[in-house]
């Protein structure tokens, strides 16, 4: 009640760049200490840390937060009162009329990405992989999250700024890239080629999805390409996926 009491305080567009820009700080809190939880430590802090990797209470309640973190954030600024629908691009859109445009994007975008990718992979085969270890539904939920996430980060700019879909996509666009920039582990795979593909593919679709908004202020079909890209075209490129013996072995 007192974080409800906190935001009533403010504008509800004031209030929603509050959870905006609480949720990128949440992500880098959370995101240094997975990253601090690699390397072996000492202390109250290390015996935490360790609880955290391998308790199921602990898995469970990680599930919990991450659900709620991309799913449960969003609804909640809508329930509150501080987001729209529209803004987020799941109701009140026009299906038809951008069928065209998105149909064309769809197509140069699989295009685009097969040409830049299937040379990086035939180089770097086998090192580049999914090396996540899920399964093809919890690649789904992930991709969800995903894109749940990037809608909600756009729809805060594009309200700012007027309901502009446009500048506001790429303000949100902003805010996806600073937001991985916190991450130590996507700057350290950065800087290693064989492994940089992790980091750049969820780039690629984060711009490609902003430019599937752009032109149809549709968050589904944003879902719909990057379901498209992710589970049908990296199978094509030459992506393979690693196997839990792998995974050990690494």
């Amino acid at each position: 009640m007192e974080v409800l009491e906190f935001l009533a305080a403010f504008e509800p567009r004031s209030a929603l760049a509050v959870i905006l820009a609480a949720a990128i700080v949440l992500y880098a809190v959370s995101a240094n200490l997975a990253w601090l939880s690699h390397t072996p430590r000492g202390g109250r802090l290390g015996r935490l840390l360790g609880w955290g990797q391998h308790s199921r209470v602990a898995s469970f309640a990680g599930e919990l937060a991450r659900w709620l973190y991309y799913l449960g954030v969003p609804w909640g600024t809508l329930m509150l009162g501080y987001n729209t629908m529209r803004a987020l691009g799941v109701w009140g859109m026009d299906w038809f009329a951008p069928a065209p445009v998105f149909l064309a994007l769809t197509l140069g975008a699989a295009a685009a990405i097969f040409w830049v990718w299937r040379p990086y992979v035939q180089v770097e085969h086998p090192h580049a992989i999914d090396e996540s270890g899920w399964n093809w539904a919890r690649h789904m939920v992930e991709i969800v999250y995903q894109e749940a996430h990037w809608a909600f980060y756009r729809s805060g700019p594009i309200l700012w700024l007027g309901d502009n879909a446009y500048w506001g996509s790429l303000f949100g666009l902003m805010l996806v890239l600073l937001e991985g920039v916190s991450n130590p582990q996507v700057r350290a795979h950065w800087r290693e080629v064989s492994r940089a593909d992790a980091p750049l593919w969820s780039g690629s679709l984060a711009i490609i999805s902003t430019l599937i908004f752009i032109y149809t202020q549709n968050a589904w079909y944003c879902l719909l390409v990057h379901l498209v890209l992710d589970q049908g075209l990296r199978g094509l490129i030459g992506f393979p996926r690693a196997h839990a013996g792998h995974l050990l072995r690494d």
